[in-house]
């Protein structure tokens, strides 16, 4: 038996949780006959099972109690109303549940990292951090494609949800019809976001064609949009797809549901072109290659649910090899080196055991891995500091977990109630609104030539559809697709309409431009007084003057690097990168691109900003804003953006 170090929470036990294996063994039980030859027989299995589905503890609606008791699995069933004034981590009932639960809750309140002086490790050896080097921006970029530990899938995404529609600013009309194009989706946020911001009287039908040419996050569309539109009870719905989504281990009854849900649509999908139901108004249907199979498989349980196809044991191991590395340790310092303590303690403990659940709520039952996050052959999918909440912007994170009772010191608390709240209304909305989602799992450019010619009208997309938005995330990039090869393969599908946009950004383009970020001597002396005299980490980390041949020297040494490490990635943010973003764009061939595929680039976004944080009509040159000190630190600080992303629209001429 594994346990944690430190608090209530996590007890990993080969034979798993009793109560929610009991639930899992009744609805396999139940599901016993989805192997009938007879298919109104197999679809009443499978909701069935999902019907039997009773959760050892059910979705939070609020801020529960943190008198947890893991040896004796329990836990208080009341809301938690009085935070702990040590951490605000954690709340409980009453005074009587803070006592008796404080000799297990002392262990996260006294942990280290909430110490004010905590200083990184390379401060306390006096010596300069790993991450400190002479390495361009190029070759940064190389490392991070070929690193071990640097690269990975993009299963989260690195730049919050977007609100591809903008209906207010663009249509302006509830009742139009709508086709939305997401051509390199990656996971499912800005669908989430673009659905979730409709008014709620949309009458409308949409049409959403979501493309990922990378197989895990393709097979992870399917089964989130499956969970989500099956599953009958929406509140349970929206957690099981949540968990699945963004937890890195699962209740075993969880693991159950999602097998489900991923049979069920393959059942019934199997050799249809017209896809399958969600809810009573929603369609999905999909065209895959046949390696999506085999990570389906793996995904749809055994008749016995403790037989899982990665064990908890390897599962943690390999969590831990990537995220604890030893060589990693100065780079998660960095982290934490721009956080309050509370937070270093939060972002510490997701990082161990990858559970998106409120700090101080039970997880005991969290006894299966979520093998979607790994690869067939056990291996954990991402880079070692992929983070939910870059998907996500951080002032509704919070907002939304005060709301249920949660202090932004809980930050994945937050988190929770957050990313619950919308999926629910994403659940909810499946429902109530027409929606046809036709997924694709192909090269982007390659998918555009396959609508145009036909290829692809058993699909669902003839030759004659048109995309009232075609968002391509970064596939813009020259390091990847290319902005000429987009533009060119996917303007011809645009709706002729002054509303139809194609929007996108760039991430890595600086890489190539010359003043891309602050580089002149002047230009980065200028963004630290800027930094320095805003961000309130800096302000207590400044050194005073050299210290000379004193002992301490080296230290001081190290602290100047600290406030580096804390102030360089907010450079950025504070850097007016306008001029050498037009300039990269000329020598991109903007112009004759243009000319070539008949689009303009718009001079006014209608519906993205051109800078994250900044006005959607500010200018060229508009930087991004913070309003006071705490919405700094919470994005500079909590969030890991470059700052240097830059969004574009086009349209036709």
């Amino acid at each position: 038996m594994l346990h944690r170090n430190q608090s209530n929470l996590r007890c990993i036990e080969s034979d798993g949780d009793p109560h929610d294996l009991t639930v899992a063994l009744e609805m396999l039980s139940v599901a016993a006959q989805i192997d009938s030859p007879d298919e109104t027989t197999r679809e009443r299995a499978y909701r069935g099972a999902m019907r039997a589905a009773k959760p050892a503890f059910p979705p939070f609606e609020a801020l529960p109690c943190a008198n947890v008791q893991p040896d004796l699995r329990t836990a208080c069933d009341k809301p938690g109303k009085l935070a702990c004034g040590g951490c605000r981590l954690v709340s409980y009932c009453s005074k009587d549940c803070q006592k008796e639960h404080w000799k297990m809750h002392k262990q996260d309140c006294k942990n280290p990292l909430k110490n004010e002086d905590w200083l990184p490790s390379w401060v306390q050896e006096g010596r300069k951090p790993n991450f400190v080097g002479d390495e361009s921006p190029t070759e940064v970029l190389r490392r991070q494609s070929t690193g071990e530990l640097d690269r990975g899938l993009a299963l989260w995404g690195n730049v919050p949800a977007m609100n591809v529609i903008n209906l207010g600013a663009n249509e302006n009309d509830a009742t139009k019809n709508l086709n939305l194009a997401f051509v390199a989706s990656g996971d499912m946020r800005h669908v989430v976001k673009t659905i979730n911001s409709l008014p709620s009287d949309f009458s409308g039908d949409l049409t959403v064609l979501l493309n990922d040419i990378t197989v895990p996050i393709a097979c992870r569309n399917l089964a989130l949009l499956s969970i989500l539109g099956m599953i009958p009870d929406e509140a349970l719905a929206a957690d099981v797809a949540l968990h699945f989504w963004y937890s890195v281990f699962l209740p075993d009854s969880y693991r159950v549901q999602i097998g489900l849900c991923v049979a069920a649509a393959l059942d019934k999908g199997h050799g249809k072109s017209t896809g399958i139901t969600l809810g009573r108004r929603s369609t999905l249907s999909w065209v895959y290659p046949r390696e999506t199979n085999e990570y389906f498989m793996s995904w749809i349980p055994d008749k016995d649910p403790c037989q899982a196809p990665l064990s908890v044991h390897d599962a943690q191991n390999e969590y831990d090899r990537v995220k604890s590395a030893p060589s990693r340790r100065d780079y998660r310092d960095r982290i934490y080196a721009r956080l309050r303590p509370s937070h270093r303690v939060a972002v510490q403990e997701y990082r161990r055991f990858g559970i998106i659940l409120p700090f101080g709520a039970p997880n005991f039952h969290f006894n299966s891995p979520n093998v979607s996050l790994f690869s067939l052959n056990g291996q954990w999918l991402q880079n070692d500091f992929a983070d939910p909440l870059g998907g996500w912007d951080v002032s509704d994170v919070i907002a939304a977990g005060k709301a249920h009772g949660a202090h932004p010191e809980d930050i994945y608390g937050c988190l929770y109630f957050y990313l619950s709240d919308q999926l629910r209304t994403f659940a909810s909305r499946l429902r109530r609104f027409s929606i046809s989602f036709k997924l694709f799992s192909a090269e982007a450019c390659t998918l555009a030539n396959g609508i145009k010619t036909g290829r692809l009208t058993e699909g669902g997309l003839p030759p004659a559809v048109r995309f009232d938005r075609v968002e391509v995330s970064n596939i813009l990039d020259s390091q990847y697709v290319g902005m000429e090869a987009v533009l060119a393969s996917w303007s011809p599908l645009l709706s002729d309409n002054r509303s139809a946009t194609i929007v996108g950004y760039f991430l890595n383009w600086f890489v190539s431009e010359k003043d891309g970020r602050p580089r002149t001597p002047e230009t980065v002396k200028d963004c630290i007084k800027r930094v320095l005299d805003r961000d309130e980490k800096t302000k207590k980390l400044r050194t005073k003057s050299s210290l000379g041949n004193h002992p301490m020297a080296k230290i001081a040494t190290a602290q100047q690097i600290q406030v580096m490490s804390v102030t360089i990635q907010a450079y950025d943010a504070v850097y007016d990168n306008s001029k050498p973003f037009s300039t990269y764009l000329a020598k991109e061939g903007l112009s004759r691109i243009l000319k070539k595929t008949r689009l303009r680039l718009k001079e006014n976004n209608t519906i993205v900003s051109r800078r994250l944080r900044v006005p959607l009509q500010g200018p060229p040159n508009a930087l991004p804003e913070f309003p006071d000190d705490e919405s700094w630190y919470n994005y500079i600080n909590i969030n890991r953006y470059t700052w240097a992303e830059r969004f574009v629209e086009f349209c036709r001429e």
